[in-house]
């Protein structure tokens, strides 16, 4: 068995092991289990990113990042699924006698405000270090950068999907938006693999990510965008898109963040000299690796539906 089939094989895999999840998910079909998956996965994450900094001994605030990473979305999957709902009021007990309100939970502004939050102490553990650790101002300025950095890409920015909790339609329509956004890269690689340099022998990442070619880019793209027009039956979400639209507009957007996600966290590895974020995953690496993308179309299209 060639290397190529055998990482083919091993992406494969670890497609199948997410669709499987994906699909138990939707099987269960509650909002409460599409926040349970999107946590899990956060969580995996800061995890990754805690033994990475560990292992490569790069500067940083380790446990607040991994802090922040394991309780950032399930305080707001937990938003979503108890203040959302207006149809009941939330009852209280008071000095004359039980009171009703009700409560709205605003994803956005939350998210926004605990970013905020969190870099705010991020820089003031710096400023204590350099005061009262010796640390030094080369050496803070990078750890507050790596600490900023560990915990909004991609914990922050994926658990947008959390954001879309309270419409069913929505939740249908991010999974769709998911399995697309793996698809690309998958077909990416599969074409590069037949037409790789073929044509084009300029690479197309020649420096974060030298074994994509501008063959396998093209190629995912027609094919990725073929199958998401036939796979949105899948979906609950009533594509008022015409061919034109969905190919020229929403279908290039989609594949440009995609890639640029994935070149990020390539970006990244290769910054802390690091191949894969973890092994939990065969052919892929750790989660990291597996919602690095996804962190990317997710957020970016949560924050246009939060801004429509």
């Amino acid at each position: 068995m060639t290397p190529k089939v055998k990482t083919f094989l091993e992406r494969g895999l670890s497609t199948i092991i997410l669709l499987g999840l994906l699909w138990g998910t939707i099987c269960w079909n509650t909002p409460m289990g599409y926040a349970i998956l999107v946590c899990v996965l956060c969580n995996l994450t800061s995890y990754e990113w805690f033994n990475m900094l560990r292992e490569r001994g790069r500067a940083a605030n380790r446990k607040l990042a991994l802090a922040a990473g394991l309780v950032y979305p399930w305080l707001m999957a937990a938003g979503m699924l108890i203040f959302t709902d207006q149809s009941e009021p939330l009852v209280i007990a008071g000095a004359d006698g039980p009171m009703s309100l009700f409560v709205v939970f605003d994803f956005t502004a939350t998210a926004l405000s605990l970013l905020v939050l969190y870099v705010l102490v991020a820089f003031f553990c710096e400023l204590y270090r350099m005061d009262y650790k010796g640390s030094d101002g080369s050496t803070a300025l990078s750890s507050i950068g790596i600490t900023i950095l560990s915990f909004v890409y991609p914990v922050w920015l994926f658990a947008f999907a959390l954001g879309t909790l309270d419409a069913p339609e929505s939740i249908w329509n991010l999974l769709w938006l998911v399995l697309v956004t793996k698809m690309s890269d998958i077909w990416a690689y599969v074409s590069g693999v037949l037409l790789g340099g073929k044509f084009i022998k300029r690479k197309f990442s020649p420096v974060v990510s030298p074994k994509k070619t501008w063959e396998g880019i093209i190629g995912s793209f027609i094919i990725t965008s073929i199958c998401a027009w036939y796979m949105r039956g899948l979906t609950d979400f009533e594509f008022a898109l015409t061919p034109l639209v969905f190919f020229c507009v929403l279908m290039p957007c989609i594949f440009i963040l995609s890639v640029a996600g994935d070149l990020a966290g390539s970006l990244i590895k290769r910054g802390l000299a690091v191949k894969d974020s973890g092994s939990l995953l065969p052919g892929i690496g750790g989660i990291f690796d597996l919602i690095d993308s996804p962190a990317f179309t997710v957020s970016f299209f949560v924050a246009v539906l939060a801004i429509l």
